[in-house]
This record gives structure tokens, sequence and C-alpha cells, in this order.
């Protein structure tokens, strides 16, 4: 139990990049990392009970997936803050 709490702790914690990434991505950028994230809290909600060891998981996911996009978007689009 101690270990999907904390996971979904630090996933809620995740929001916080994803909300304030609208200083450095576009209106359009800041969609599809709103539905990555919104993709992620579905797959938490889905594996609440049947696997927890991937509620500790997704958090880490989340943050590989906020970087990654974030990264790609300056290398290519040039977003910058």
């Amino acid at each position: 139990k101690f270990i999907r709490g904390f996971g979904l702790f630090m996933f809620v914690a995740t929001g916080i990049p994803y909300a304030v990434s609208g200083l450095i991505a576009p209106p359009w950028g800041l969609l599809v990392l709103w539905a990555i994230w919104i993709a992620l809290l579905v797959l938490l909600i889905w594996s609440w009970r049947r696997y927890p060891w991937l509620v500790f998981a997704i958090p880490f996911i989340a943050g590989a997936a906020w970087w990654g996009v974030i990264s790609i978007g300056d290398a290519i689009f040039d977003w910058t803050a």
C-alpha cells in the first residue's frame, strides 16, 4: 500500500512541470504534454490494484516523457523560455 500511495504522490508532483511547461512550449505542445499526462493518469488508475509496482514506475515514465518532449521541442522546433 505504501508503494502505491507514494507512487500516486510522485505522479501528482510530476504535474507541476507539466503545468508550467506553457512557459517553454507553444499551446499545441502543451496540449500534447497534457494528453500524455492524462493518459498516464488513466494507466495509473487502471493499474492501481492489478500492478502496484507499475504505479510506482509511472511517475518516472512521466518525468522521462516530459523531458523527452521538451528536449525534442527545443531541438527541432526551437522552443525556448
